[in-house]
């Protein structure tokens, strides 16, 4: 899990876990199992290997992708291991893809401004 050093709380979903709707939490959330809407984390946010987001926006302070994501990540750093797919539109100050990663979309990263909403025309 991520920070594993910082106390505070731990939600988790596990691999038999099904959310229908937006997911909001404070502290550490670990997925697990399937979450079909947007999810926003004020913390860190772990998808692991089985877990899926299938949602319009995910949101945390940074995420660590291990499973499959089907959203627009916002986020201050974002890691996306061997055994991730992520499909959408990644805006982060620091974008870690490992090798095998399959990343499908566009990135946004490496200044502060990537975390800056686009302007309407």
């Amino acid at each position: 899990m991520l920070g594993r050093k910082q106390a505070g709380t731990l939600t988790y979903l596990g691999p038999d876990t099904e959310v229908l709707g937006d997911l909001r939490a404070k502290g550490q959330v670990r997925i697990d199992g399937l979450v079909k809407g947007s999810v926003y984390v004020e913390g860190e946010l772990e998808v692991g290997r089985t877990g899926r987001v299938e949602g319009e926006r995910v949101e945390a302070g940074s995420v660590q992708i291990h499973g499959e994501v089907k959203a627009d990540l916002v986020a201050q750093k974002v890691s996306l291991s061997k055994t991730a797919r992520f499909t959408g539109t990644v805006r982060a100050q620091a974008l870690d893809v490992e090798a095998g990663a399959v990343f499908i979309g566009q990135s946004l990263a490496g200044e502060t401004r990537a975390l800056e909403a686009p302007k309407e025309a």
